[in-house]
């Protein structure tokens, strides 16, 4: 899945081949305007006043993709808090040179406030916020198959037919751990592991002295995740708006994701020193939003107004993008409740049961 992705020559992201939008492989939050951004532009103002209004702060986002989602926020603080505005610095961290060079063409009207990084790692020190959307579902997994013994790892092999998934004992000490740690089920049951959320949460860590990462994305408690009927695990791949039936063809020419198990991924937060701030389904998180974006109004609403109600639609609906996205947060140290927690979950006993 790695190489599928991130080859920087032949991969799905990396070689800038992934296409977002109505005539894209699949579509985002982002893509339904920029309602998405400035509403996230109210939570990111929000947040600023709760710091005390620092002169100085930085907003980090990854996997910004072609930056519109950027583009969004600065466009929304600029027009409502231009005293946040005028704080605000931007990185984005993105290691390939095709998406940053997309992503600075998109924000070549706030050129001056934006620094690229490689990776996380490279980041300063810093008080603010890092963002993300759908990106931890793009992490590479493990896939796990239960049998009468326990668990054992389908690896990728080749045969004269092309790839096939093999089973093979569990090799990896960390993923051995983390099987040991599932309940049992019946022999035939696969579900999906990613080491790689602990090791980024670690790095963030030591890189965000006061703040919050706040992330979008589809998935599920633990749970939800081993339900009787979820037996073939929830790992997909997209071309074209439609669901590919081999994650094995086409590498490199289509999508390939899970949905983020939400309950390991806070488990790894806290074991890491982050605090839980909020996890809640999408609809709840913009409900929540809402009342700093909206005004009541008795006047019939402009041609603007209504697309933004259109698009709050898009982003809230349960049968759209409502309650398949979750919005989960963590803070460093103890942070007041923010809005777009108001009607979520806050504490890792709501994401065990």
């Amino acid at each position: 899945m790695e190489a599928a992705l991130y080859d920087p020559l032949h991969g799905y992201y990396a070689s800038a081949k992934a296409r977002i939008g109505s005539s894209g492989d699949f579509a985002t939050a982002v893509s339904s305007g920029p309602l998405f951004g400035r509403l996230l532009a109210r939570q990111f103002h929000e947040m600023w006043d709760h710091l005390g209004r620092p002169g100085s702060w930085l907003l980090v986002e990854q996997g910004a993709f072609d930056g519109r989602l950027c583009a969004d926020i600065l466009e929304g603080l600029s027009n409502f808090a231009p005293e946040c505005f005028a704080a605000t610095s931007i990185a984005l961290v993105e290691p390939f040179s095709l998406l940053q060079r997309r992503q600075a063409d998109t924000l070549r009207s706030f050129q001056k406030k934006i620094t690229w990084y490689r990776e996380c790692s490279t980041l300063p020190v810093f008080t603010g916020v890092h963002y993300s959307n759908e990106l931890l579902d793009a992490f590479p997994f493990h896939f796990l198959r239960s049998n009468a013994s326990g668990w054992e790892e389908l690896r990728v092999g080749a045969s004269h037919a092309g790839f096939e998934f093999q089973p093979h004992p569990i090799r990896e000490p960390a993923l051995r751990e983390a099987a040991a740690s599932l309940p049992a089920r019946e022999p035939g049951f696969i579900t999906e592991i990613s080491l790689q959320p602990k090791l980024w949460l670690r790095s963030l860590r030591q890189k965000l002295k006061t703040g919050w990462l706040l992330t979008f994305d589809y998935g599920m408690t633990q749970p939800e995740l081993l339900s009787p009927h979820r037996k073939d695990g929830t790992a997909s791949a997209y071309f074209a708006h439609q669901r590919q039936p081999s994650l094995l063809t086409n590498p490199g020419a289509q999508d390939l994701t899970a949905h983020v198990n939400f309950s390991a991924t806070t488990r790894d937060a806290l074991s890491e020193g982050w605090h839980l701030s909020g996890y809640t389904d999408q609809h709840r998180f913009f409900s929540g939003l809402a009342p700093l974006h909206f005004q009541d109004a008795t006047e019939r609403p402009t041609l603007q107004q209504q697309k933004e109600l259109l698009a709050f639609r898009t982003l809230t609906h349960p049968q759209l993008m409502g309650s398949q996205f979750k919005a989960w947060c963590l803070s460093r140290g103890e942070m007041p409740k923010l809005s777009g927690f108001k009607y979520g979950a806050g504490t890792l006993s709501s994401l065990e049961n």
